[in-house]
């Protein structure tokens, strides 16, 4: 079972060229849970070794932050995978390699390395995963 809607429109191209503004382009986020506006996993996707951009890190740091400064809790994670181009990439089942988190006023960059995308998610959230269907 799969829960994309409209296959085709996911791999069509963003072309940015007439959205260059003072030298910058947008970044794109691969994922966000918002839940009621007081808990924000916020996800991306990298094939195994390939680098987070400076200006991707940067984004996804300043978003983290501001988040946690209008008083949310956030976990902010970077996940590998070794899917081929042509297949569907299983998310939960993408493996940390960077993550930083604000939960109950502790923060931590190493909570959650090595796990699964679903299990830091159900844990970040308090969710048994048995009870997670």
């Amino acid at each position: 079972m799969t829960l994309i809607k409209y296959k085709a429109r996911m791999s069509q191209p963003k072309d940015f060229k007439n959205l260059f503004i003072n030298g910058f382009t947008p970044t794109d986020i691969d994922f966000v849970y918002d839940v009621a506006g007081k808990k924000y996993i916020i996800g991306e996707l990298k094939l195994v070794n390939a680098p987070l951009p400076e200006g991707q890190r940067r984004a996804l740091h300043y978003l983290a932050d501001n988040l946690v400064s209008a008083g949310c809790e956030v976990c902010l994670m970077v996940a590998e995978h070794m899917t081929v181009a042509s297949e569907p990439i299983d998310v939960g089942n993408c493996e940390i390699v960077k993550c930083a988190t604000m939960k109950n006023g502790t923060s931590s960059d190493k909570m959650y390395l090595g796990m699964t995308v679903s299990e830091a998610c159900n844990d970040f959230l308090g969710i048994d995963p048995e009870d997670n269907t």
